[in-house]
């Protein structure tokens, strides 16, 4: 079933496209992997879905509802997650607690924080089993390695209900192990949800990608399995290299 439809997308920065004419559609339960150089759009394209930032034209459609000049707290509720470079956790609070604070439906940390039920508590402690985090679920999120960062907050886009999570580079300053355990945790979560992952690590993502499309100046460029990028003379002049 196809979840999301993105039509003719363009935005303009002064006069500069940053994204231009771009047409896709990902299916329910698909890894659709976003490459390209860089300032090709990739991230752009991210914010655009997510509405971190407002497109200039054409359209973007979640199960057939036009979303493309929602705000981004309302896109979030229809469930579109959104994964940044950077990882945004509260490092005060335990790993447990963090999951409570995304988890909560009702304003406030301290309700957050005090209206864990006990079914909660359970599926709390199978999203963190999920996200390899199982045995960390006391430790303060200050004290997480970088990889063990970014698995908490996928396992908050979980516990947020996100049924299509983008991620932006979520390998970068891993350790190859770290990468490897991320590309299964990847591959476990397509069950229930839908990823559009921007990222560079290409062993990364023969790993785990459905698709992939190539972005460059804003278009795209190409569009396939990994086989058929690979094999494609303008990725290559593009992208890859000869």
């Amino acid at each position: 079933m196809e979840q999301l439809q993105v039509t003719d997308l363009q935005v303009e920065f002064g006069g500069l496209r940053a994204v231009d004419g771009l047409s896709f559609s990902v299916q329910e339960g698909e890894i659709l992997c976003l490459l390209g150089p860089n300032g090709a759009g990739k991230s752009t394209t991210l914010d655009l879905i997510c509405g971190k930032t407002q497109p200039t034209d054409g359209s973007i459609q979640l199960n057939g509802v036009e979303i493309s000049r929602m705000l981004e707290f309302r896109r979030a509720r229809l469930g579109i997650g959104r994964k940044f470079q950077v990882p945004s956790v509260y490092k005060n609070l335990t790993v447990d607690e963090n999951l409570s604070v995304a988890r909560s439906k009702r304003p406030g940390m301290w309700s957050a924080l005090t209206r864990l039920s006990l079914s909660d508590a359970r599926e709390a402690a199978s999203i963190l089993d999920r996200v390899n985090l199982g045995a960390k679920r006391t430790e303060l999120a200050g004290n997480l390695s970088h990889g063990e960062t970014q698995w908490l907050e996928i396992a908050m886009l979980i516990a947020q209900d996100s049924k299509l999570i983008l991620m932006d580079e979520p390998t970068a300053g891993m350790t190859i192990q770290e990468t490897e355990r991320t590309a299964e945790i990847f591959r476990s979560l397509s069950d229930n949800h839908t990823l559009i992952v921007v990222e560079h690590d290409m062993s990364f993502v023969r790993t785990v990608a459905d698709r992939i499309i190539v972005m460059n100046r804003g278009a795209m460029l190409a569009e396939g399995t990994i086989e058929e990028i690979e094999a494609n003379e303008d990725v290559k002049t593009a992208y890859l290299g000869h």
